[in-house]
């Protein structure tokens, strides 16, 4: 297998729970956000002791894997991650070893419109089985924690997210949980 280049990075994250998009897209045309487009992501989940461990595919042709440590909170939290791009023809093999060595956890289907703000990402997730969710990424660079912490409230700010239900988990845990409440 192929390894290439790892980044190591650190965010600032809030999930949110949304009925429909209508407002915060608006609020996102209002303030001049990025529009990126939709994204289709399969999220394999992996039962790693140590933090979350998943292989995300991307529109069917790209594929990386990533690690990442978070504390589960209904606030903005320090996210700690690792992001291994494999290449994709070697997908298949990726995913049996870390099955082999972690055992599979759940598998996330979502669509995502990624639209960028500054150092910013905002995902408007539309996922199976779950429903509808915003996700707030603010970058932290160079170890500027105030800054990006800075930018992560003005954007609650602007497009009035404090209103919403906020989410302390990952999409994975939250189908872990219907799984389990559908199997009592």
């Amino acid at each position: 297998m192929i390894i290439l280049k790892i980044k190591i990075m650190k965010n600032i994250e809030l999930k949110i729970k949304m009925g429909n998009f209508k407002e915060v897209i608006f609020l996102l045309h209002k303030i001049k956000a990025s529009d990126n487009g939709e994204i289709i992501q399969c999220d394999t989940y992996y039962n790693h002791p140590d933090g979350r461990l998943k292989i995300r595919e991307i529109n069917n042709r790209d594929a990386e894997v990533i690690f990442y440590q978070r504390p589960d909170i209904e606030k903005s939290k320090i996210s700690k991650y690792e992001i291994t791009p494999i290449i994709f023809s070697q997908l298949d093999s990726f995913k049996n070893d870390l099955k082999s060595k972690y055992g599979e956890g759940v598998i996330v289907f979502k669509k995502r419109q990624l639209w960028i703000y500054k150092n910013t990402r905002i995902h408007l997730d539309s996922v199976d089985c779950l429903g509808n969710f915003l996700e707030l990424e603010t970058i932290v660079g160079d170890g500027k924690i105030r800054e990006a912490m800075k930018e992560h409230e003005d954007i609650i700010d602007l497009l009035k997210l404090s209103e919403y239900e906020k989410i302390d988990t990952s999409y994975s845990n939250l189908l872990m949980n219907i799984r389990r409440y559908s199997l009592a």
